[in-house]
């Protein structure tokens, strides 16, 4: 019951500060988005460029993202006439009759030897769990259900979605304050903002201060925005801890998933090249179990050490 009411309450923590990092990033993109209207002696451009990226993009990409992953990944629907795939789409089943899903989430299999497996779609009702062939070739039955549990746990916290909108939102800030930067950069060196420059009678020492003003706003903005990304990172990471503690509610033991992460993660710190292109390439590692890729003390890895995870497991029961 201790266990339970500390996993809520990390659940809440987290929700709270990805709601506040959306509305961080929403706010900034309007920042930025009105910044270059400004330079661009157009206003109204400015806002219609933050409506255009919030209120279009942004649900096109939200609808889209799964078909996206689906093609890159080449995966397949699952063939209950294989006795592994059976397996898998039993298991998932049952998770999901525990966990009092309605519709079980549709399962997919990755044409791939490397051992993973994750979570995708953006409602319960229309969800996705997708194994690679590596993974069903060597988990057991206790250590496939832990995974499978970790996944599932993804799509009731509605991880899936979250990390969707935040990313989308994390990358178009950083294209817009690149074209924010080219523009004062332009400014700098020619003067003026825009065609009002040729109806103003400011001095040149006035457009270079204001343009110096514009760069030093331009590297705040740098500076908040990396402070951004690292707190939704961490927040990644957050979710990661929060998944495998619910896996092992769902499943009622941890050493299943404990075992199942140190098969997983093997001796190998890296994928190879060959490997990230079968699992879809460099961007859909961040969604799987298992992402091998670590920086400078984790502060920019999407997941936490997997040493530290599978001690948190054993340490559990």
């Amino acid at each position: 019951m201790e266990n339970h009411v500390v996993i809520h309450e990390q659940v809440r923590s987290n929700q709270v500060k990805t709601a506040l990092l959306i509305i961080f990033y929403i706010v900034l993109i309007i920042i930025l988005s009105l910044s270059i209207g400004y330079y661009a002696d157009n206003v109204v451009l400015g806002a219609g460029i933050a409506a255009f990226i919030i209120l279009v993009l942004l649900p096109i990409q939200i609808l889209t993202g799964s078909k996206m992953i689906g093609s890159r990944t080449n995966w397949k629907e699952i063939d209950t006439s294989n006795p592994g795939e059976r397996r898998v789409a039993n298991i998932v089943e049952g998770l999901s009759l525990a966990a009092g899903l309605k519709n079980p989430p549709k399962v997919y299999i990755i044409p791939t030897s490397t051992p993973n497996a994750f979570a995708a779609g953006l409602k319960l009702e229309n969800s996705y769990i997708g194994v690679t062939t590596g993974l069903i070739d060597i988990l057991d039955e206790p250590e496939m259900e832990g995974v499978l549990a970790h996944e599932m746990s993804h799509i009731i916290q509605r991880d899936i979605l979250v990390s969707t909108v935040s990313i989308y939102l994390m990358s178009a800030a950083i294209i817009l304050g690149g074209i924010l930067f080219r523009m004062a950069r332009y400014n700098m060196f020619f003067g003026g903002r825009g065609r009002r420059s040729n109806r103003d009678s400011g001095s040149g020492n006035a457009a270079a201060a204001f343009a110096v003003i514009a760069l030093a706003g331009f590297v705040l903005s740098f500076v908040i925005r990396l402070l951004a990304q690292l707190i939704n990172l961490a927040i990644s990471r957050k979710r990661e801890y929060i998944a495998d503690a619910n896996a092992v509610r769902l499943c009622g033991y941890s050493e299943g998933l404990a075992d199942a992460l140190e098969k997983i993660s093997g001796s190998s710190t890296d994928y190879s090249k060959e490997q990230v292109e079968d699992l879809g390439g460099d961007e859909m590692l961040a969604i799987y179990i298992f992402n091998p890729k670590h920086s400078l003390a984790s502060l920019f890895s999407t997941h936490p050490p997997i040493e530290e995870r599978i001690r948190l497991l054993r340490n559990m029961y």
